[in-house]
């Protein structure tokens, strides 16, 4: 499945959609598809926010496929050069007033995947995904 957004917050509500009907169509449990549509959104909804700065209309495209008992996913923009992976780890133990404000998203999208790289490759960022099926999918 191929998805391509618009650089626009409302598009979230699509997103969500076209993954429910990807799951749906293959089989997802229902666990799959939360770790999925929170990794997406929190990737997404960051890149819509902070990776653009020209104003002008973007898109950031993304792919899910299934592999054996993997969903596959890719993220690819061309907003501003970022790897998230590059982020310092929240220290989760500090009391929340002492905790700076951020940097829990990609703790988040780290935590529910199995696999997560960033790549730059020529003016875009690609962000790939993979979460290892719950209970077992139909292709």
């Amino acid at each position: 499945m191929k998805i391509a957004l618009r650089n626009d917050l409302g598009e979230l509500g699509r997103l969500a959609s076209e993954l429910e009907a990807f799951a749906g169509a293959h089989g997802l449990p229902d666990a799959t598809l939360m770790a999925l549509n929170l990794a997406l959104e929190e990737l997404v909804t960051n890149t819509m926010s902070y990776g653009f700065t020209g104003g002008e209309a973007q898109t950031i495209d993304v792919s899910l496929t299934l592999d054996g008992d993997m969903v596959r996913v890719r993220v690819e923009d061309t907003g501003a050069p970022f790897n998230p992976l590059d982020q310092e780890m929240p220290d989760l133990d500090a009391p929340l007033a002492d905790r700076p404000v951020g940097g829990l998203g990609i703790h988040l999208v780290r935590s529910v995947m199995d696999e997560v790289h960033y790549e730059r490759a020529g003016d875009r960022n690609i962000v790939s995904l993979a979460k290892r099926v719950d209970g077992g999918a139909t292709a």
